[in-house]
């Protein structure tokens, strides 16, 4: 049941305990004293029992007898009621003046449960709103104010700083995922954040779900990175550069030296390259053909570069002269790749202990692609970074890491990453209303200092909530973003939210940080002096200190196993109380005990396979048709361009057999 106060009442809660309990008593009781008074001169005036009950008092009191009477000529009821007009507003006052906070030193306090209320904090009682769970207020009154859950469902980020086996977990990312009705993006440590909501998810939030497990051996999504460049456009030397540096990235507080450099550089060349030649044979490339080309039996690797020279990518040179200047065109074959082609050039003329340096370098950046499982979950495209907004359903992704395989697979993560908020995140179009997408994204990152540096994401976080992302970003500890991101980074800076469980033992700077966050707040000290061989007549002085609203020691000792602090920009924060999913039906009834463990969905692997079929046919039409003309000497007029689109736009079996009797009455059918 809510229960609801006046403004005094709230008030009455910025008081300290002591000065509550001893206020209110006497409020209570002088109100008790005067209608028992009032009772007792009532009964006697009526030559009644005398029982000092405030009830008798209100229940005689509505008799008109005593009504026209007693208030005119009993003295003791006049005087009863002055002393409750009197008493009850002077110990009104006392709680206003007591209420008023000292502010000489500072006003840091902590949050009163209806200021969170009116900002939208808190769920009614016994329910639950959309957003992300961030604990829960306590209990009080033995249970006359209830406990109510926290949601964060602002436009706004959130930091989570909560060591390892402290519960974030089964309080933050469990519970959000069973409350969450947008689209996520998981980094799901060990595969329990999949297990536990994948179903209800899937089932009755009717999402599409994708489970990306690198390792995996079955019933995971592929992820290949080269499927997102978009290549015959001017973005594509970008979206190859984005992989290419992360690749060659040198590592923790390491600065990029030449060989990084133009193994990137190489890199750039490489993907094009392999992106081209796939499509002309009817599929998307991955890091593993680069490897293969690096790796050939068939020639040696001096004469494969020679050969990019003149290679033919494109039929002509005419998308690339929309991309490139004429300047990197010039002297490049036509249809050859100007980049492939100078990136080419530019390896052969290097000297030969240099080249194999370099070379050396993008081999040793690509070891992780020569693993057999992890080629397999990266070379086809099951989907696309924009699906997980732009689907006509919300998608659930699962990024499922076992610890021990985090530094290996951390450049392939900062890949997905870095794409997932390029692609989504691109600049603002201002000019139309609508949402830049159809749904909402939540960034889980658990654990992300593992993923290393991420660039982009750090400054991302000033602008992707424009788009509809919510990042939730978790640390165990403080040090770990500032090794990533050093001493002054944005990454919290932008983060509106905070959430701090009990630190580890050993870490001392999470600690003096997070009291440093509390503030100071002003205390009243009392001094008492005392002179030589005096007995009586102490003096007492009084002044105002700061105090740190909880000191390093006090954060690290009363937090324990089950209360947290949130802070949220803009209003006091508040110790809260961790959630316990498995002890609240509300979520223990989403779970996979209910709904399983589902199968991950594969958005693109049949489209993908009749896009590609439906590409090979159109270039084969175009093949036909540039014959006829050479050949034949035939001109391609109107109704011939209307029977390429009729068969273009019509199914599998029917372009077949279409194409098929194109290719043997070409002449008669455009004649």
């Amino acid at each position: 049941m809510r229960i609801f106060f006046p403004d005094f009442f709230q008030k009455i809660f910025t008081l300290k305990y002591l000065e509550k309990i001893v206020i209110l008593s006497l409020l209570f009781a002088v109100i008790y004293i005067v209608f028992s008074i009032g009772s007792y001169r009532i009964a006697n005036y009526l030559s009644l029992p005398k029982h000092l009950t405030p009830t008798l008092y209100w229940r005689l009191m509505f008799i008109k007898d005593i009504q026209r009477n007693s208030s005119l000529n009993n003295i003791y009821l006049q005087t009863t009621s002055m002393l409750c007009l009197g008493t009850i507003p002077f110990l009104f006052y006392m709680l206003k003046v007591r209420g008023n906070q000292l502010d000489t030193h500072g006003t840091a306090r902590w949050a009163k449960i209806w200021e969170w209320d009116e900002a939208g904090f808190l769920a009614p009682p016994g329910e639950y709103k959309e957003g992300v769970i961030l604990g829960r207020t306590k209990e009080k009154f033995f249970g006359l104010i209830p406990s109510r859950c926290i949601i964060d469902n602002e436009k706004t980020h959130i930091a989570v700083v909560a060591p390892t086996r402290s519960g974030k977990g089964v309080g933050i990312i469990i519970p959000t995922l069973l409350n969450w009705l947008g689209s996520v993006f998981v980094m799901d440590m060990k595969g329990e954040n999949f297990q536990i909501t994948a179903g209800y998810r899937k089932k009755v939030l009717k999402q599409k779900i994708l489970k990306f497990k690198p390792y995996g051996l079955e019933d995971s999504v592929s992820y290949n990175p080269l499927g997102e460049v978009r290549i015959g456009t001017p973005y594509e030397v970008k979206d190859a550069t984005i992989i290419a540096d992360i690749l060659t990235d040198p590592g923790e507080g390491k600065k990029r030296d030449h060989w990084d450099t133009s193994a990137s550089t190489l890199f750039v060349g490489l993907i094009l390259h392999v992106l081209y030649v796939a499509k002309k044979e009817g599929r998307v490339a991955s890091f593993g053909d680069i490897v293969d080309f690096l790796t050939s039996t068939d020639d040696t690797l001096e004469n494969n570069f020679l050969k990019l020279l003149q290679y033919s990518h494109l039929d002509n040179s005419d998308v690339f002269r929309k991309i490139y200047e004429e300047s990197q065109m010039r002297g490049v074959k036509e249809g050859t790749h100007p980049l492939v082609a100078r990136t080419a050039a530019e390896i052969l003329n290097k000297d030969e202990r240099e080249r194999a340096s370099v070379i050396s370098t993008v081999m040793a950046k690509l070891t992780l692609f020569k693993d057999p499982i992890i080629r397999k979950n990266t070379s086809r495209v099951d989907f696309r970074i924009q699906d997980l907004m732009d689907y006509h359903t919300p998608v659930s992704f699962y990024i499922v890491v076992e610890a021990e395989q985090m530094d290996t697979l951390a450049p392939l993560l900062r890949i997905l990453v870095t794409q997932t908020i390029g692609l989504l995140a691109p600049e603002m179009d201002f000019s139309s209303d609508a949402p830049p997408h159809k749904h909402r994204l939540l960034f889980m990152m658990d654990e992300f200092p593992a993923f290393g540096t991420i660039p982009l994401f750090e400054k991302a976080l000033a602008y992707i909530a424009g788009y509809g992302m919510k990042a939730v970003v978790i640390a165990q500890a403080l040090n770990q973003i500032k090794k990533n991101y050093g001493d002054k980074n944005s990454v919290f800076d932008n983060c509106a939210t905070a959430v701090f469980y009990a630190p580890s033992p050993l870490d001392n700077e999470t600690p003096r940080q997070i009291s440093d966050l509390l503030g100071e707040t002003t205390i009243k000290i009392k001094n008492r002096s005392y002179k030589a061989l005096q007995i009586i007549g102490d003096n007492i002085s009084e002044s105002n200190q700061a105090r740190k609203l909880l000191t390093p020691e006090e954060v690290r000792n009363k937090l324990g196993d089950k209360r947290n602090i949130v802070s949220i920009a803009g209003h006091y924060p508040m110790m809260g109380v961790k959630v316990r999913y498995y002890l609240e039906e509300y979520f223990t009834s989403k779970t996979n005990k209910n709904y399983g463990i589902p199968k991950t969905d594969y958005l693109y692997q049949k489209e993908e396979k009749r896009n590609l079929q439906k590409e090979q046919e159109e270039m084969k039409m175009k093949d036909i048709m540039k014959t006829l003309e050479e050949t034949e000497n035939i001109e391609i007029d109107e109704p011939a361009i209307q029977e390429m689109e009729e068969i273009l736009s019509s199914n599998l079996e029917e372009r077949e057999a279409m194409l098929h009797t194109l290719e043997e009455e070409n002449v008669e059918i455009i004649e």
